[in-house]
This record gives C-alpha cells, structure tokens and sequence, in this order.
C-alpha cells in the first residue's frame, strides 16, 4: 500500500528528529571516548580498514545528501576530522558529487511528488514559478550552492525537474557547491575542536 503524501513526510520528519537526538548523543560519546582521540584506537581501525575506509564514508555521505538523516551537514564536518583537510574535503567533493547528481536524476525522473515528500505546498510554490524561468533558475542554484546552509539538495531535485540539462547542472555543482562545502567545514571543524579542547581536553 502506497504512503500518502502527508504520511511520507511524517516520515520524513521523524527520521530526521531521531536523526538529531542520534547525532548529539553520538557526538557527546565521540568527545567523552579516548578511543577517537589522536592517540586513540580509531586512527589505526582507519588504517587497517584500507581504501575501504574512504569509500564507506563515500557512501555514507552519498546516503546523506538523498535522504539527509544526520542534521546542518555534520557529514562534512565528519569527513574533515577522520581523514584530515585535505583528504576529508576531497572525499567529501566526490560523495557531494555523486549525491547530487542522483538527486538531479530523481528530481528529473519522479517530479513533483518526490519533492512534495521534503518541502511544503508553499514553498515548493515559491519555487516553482523559478523552474523554467530563464536564468532565474540558474541564479538561485548558483546563490544555494555557495552560501552554507542554504538547502542545496533540494535544490539540486527542483533542477532536475526543470530544463536544465546534466552538463549545465554538474557544472553548477562542479564550481560552486565545493566553495560553501570548504567555508561550512572549515567553519564548522574548528568550532568543534573549540569547544572539544574547551570541555574534554582533546
């Protein structure tokens, strides 16, 4: 039996609650363990697990970007602390990438009713009129990908289901979504640190 579109967003809604009271309970345990500490366990569980590491997390952060669970883009942050600036915002570029693109082809494939299941009435309203409206369209996704907490996946759906082709659309991705990704985590990184430092020692 089908979801109405009412029940899929009760859906929604939950998972994404559980998805917070799940992330603060795991970061508050995450500071409090030595295990994830430099000279703790974690470090060597990364090593030994190989290329697999990375790719996990690939997958993880490409789950995250189509149905976001974990709230404000914590994955991000995640990816920075495990495997460092570098490799974290590389690795983090290539699951945005990925997650994006399928967001892209789903907006495109399934329309209205999947993006009903994420925003409301009115503001998809807002947003449709800017659907196929010349270069409108294309402004807000420049403007949504570069300022951080913007919702840039859901934008990445409505771009599907205008007249955008893929290449226009992952070359938006391309130039401009790495930008909020690099402030958002740098940000974000060393406001944790902060405040680890401040209330656990690390």
């Amino acid at each position: 039996m089908a979801l109405s579109l009412e029940q899929k967003r009760l859906v929604i809604r939950s998972t994404t609650i559980f998805g917070v009271v799940a992330t603060i309970l795991g970061a508050y345990f995450i500071l409090q363990s030595n295990y994830f500490r430099p000279e703790g366990g974690f470090s060597d569980l990364l090593i030994n697990l190989g290329i697999f590491g990375p790719l996990i997390f690939i997958l993880v952060q490409i789950s995250q970007i189509i149905y976001p669970i974990i709230p404000l883009g914590l994955t991000n942050v995640i990816g920075d602390l495990i495997f460092g600036h570098a490799w974290g915002f590389f690795f983090n570029c290539i699951g945005m990438l990925i997650g994006s693109s399928i967001n892209f082809f789903l907006g495109r494939r399934f329309g209205e009713g999947f993006l009903l299941a994420f925003i409301n009435d009115e503001t998809y309203q807002k947003y449709k009129e800017r659907i196929n409206r010349g270069n409108g369209l294309k402004k807000l996704l420049i403007i949504g990908f570069i300022l951080p907490l913007f919702p840039d996946d859901i934008f990445c759906i409505i771009a599907g289901m205008s007249k955008i082709t893929y290449k226009e659309f992952f070359k938006l991705i391309l130039f401009y979504r790495p930008i909020s990704l690099f402030v958002f985590t740098f940000m974000s990184s060393n406001i944790i640190q902060f405040f680890a430092d401040l209330l656990f020692g690390w």
